[in-house]
């Protein structure tokens, strides 16, 4: 059996029970995606083609990322996934991801010790990200237009410029194949901005 995490004494109990489990809990990092799915295809008898997923994601990602032009002072981004706000730091898989484009989180130092905190919205009015993602499209309705309406939202910088990406909640949310679709995704916003300014 396979789980994404072990609520209570789950394992435990499979264990006693003869049941072989595997725990294919949230990954930290790329390195760690790419090995889970390893390990997935060597449990489910597809190593080979599971080696071959991670390398094609391994290849594909280098190469957006060393595509991606990356500026002095980085620029900054925000990271929603819900509206009320909740982000991400770069503690965290996404916002290691976001690192490896040279993009600056402006949760980092907000709330220490909390990688998932919420922000007051005076916070992120007063840091004035650059670009901001939107990883609540699906699950919240969210869009450019409900960002730019929200109380004191319209004056920011990536509010002005057109720079809110709306990304698919699926993809954003999980470290499969379609990882290099967020890769991508963070690369055309970068793109787009700096072509702007």
């Amino acid at each position: 059996m396979i789980i994404s995490y072990d609520p209570g004494n789950l394992v435990e109990q499979l264990t006693t029970l003869s049941i072989p489990v595997f725990n294919a809990g949230a990954v930290a990092n790329l390195d760690e995606a790419y090995a889970q799915i390893e390990q997935l295809g060597a449990l489910t008898g597809q190593l080979a083609e599971a080696v071959q997923v991670s390398g094609a994601m391994q290849a594909a990602i280098a190469e957006i990322v060393d595509g991606v032009t990356k500026v002095d002072p980085p620029l900054t981004y925000f990271y929603e996934l819900d509206p009320t706000p909740y982000t991400v730091t770069s503690n965290t898989f996404i916002g290691g991801v976001m690192a490896l484009m040279g993009l600056a989180n402006i949760a980092d130092g907000v709330e220490e010790g909390n990688d998932y905190p919420q922000l007051s919205a005076e916070i992120i009015v007063e840091k004035n990200p650059d670009i901001i993602f939107l990883a609540d499209t699906k699950c919240c309705a969210q869009s450019a237009e409900t960002v730019a309406a929200r109380d004191g939202w319209g004056g920011l910088q990536a509010v002005s410029l057109g720079s809110i990406v709306a990304l698919d909640d699926d993809i954003a949310s999980r470290w499969g194949p379609r990882l290099v679709d967020l890769v991508r995704a963070v690369a055309d916003a970068i793109t787009s901005l700096l072509a702007k300014s």
